[in-house]
């Protein structure tokens, strides 16, 4: 559970978006309750972010996933975690697949063009005083636009800034 009080002065507005979560999810995830119960605009751009790495015209949506996932299990987010795990195994990933990618992401089930892009997008979160132009010329000569490795970078410091805040706000047991 989260420290936060339950949003009733958007209650309204909070149902209206909680059944189309339900809708695409079949549940409202305990992180997406959060983020509503301190303010419906946080969610709602939450849900923005997910349709547009839906529907990336480049980049797959499982990839964005494995990033997700990667990272919940460095970092240690529960909520994340089971999520993202959950997710993947829905769309027919195996449990070792999981496991391995976890381990290494270079285990991530995709073509070299995009292993390359994930190992950088992490590399740019972890390690962004190392990124080089180098790096940024490599990716574009693949086949990766600026957009492109914008987004991925921006999805994966998406997924560690959430997850911090979502242990700031986890109360602990």
């Amino acid at each position: 559970m989260f420290m936060v009080q339950e949003n009733t002065l958007q209650k309204e507005r909070l149902e209206k978006i909680y059944k189309k979560v339900k809708a695409l999810y079949g549940v409202v995830p305990p992180q997406m309750k959060f983020l509503g119960d301190i303010e419906a605009e946080y969610l709602e751009e939450f849900l923005k972010m997910a349709a547009r790495i839906l529907r990336h015209p480049n980049i797959q949506p499982d990839i964005f996933a494995f990033i997700r996932l990667h990272i919940a299990f460095k970092e240690g987010y529960a909520y994340c975690k089971n999520f993202n795990t959950t997710l993947l195994l829905s769309k027919g990933y195996k449990q070792e697949v999981l496991n391995s990618v976890v381990d290494d992401i270079e285990n991530i089930p995709f073509e070299q063009q995009e292993k390359t892009l994930v190992k950088f997008a992490l590399k740019a979160i972890y390690e962004s005083r190392n990124c080089q132009a180098e790096d940024f010329k490599k990716l574009e000569e693949i086949g990766w636009s600026q957009k492109d490795i914008f987004d991925a970078i921006e999805h994966a410091g998406s997924i560690f800034r959430n997850g911090r805040l979502l242990t700031a706000y986890s109360t602990k047991v």
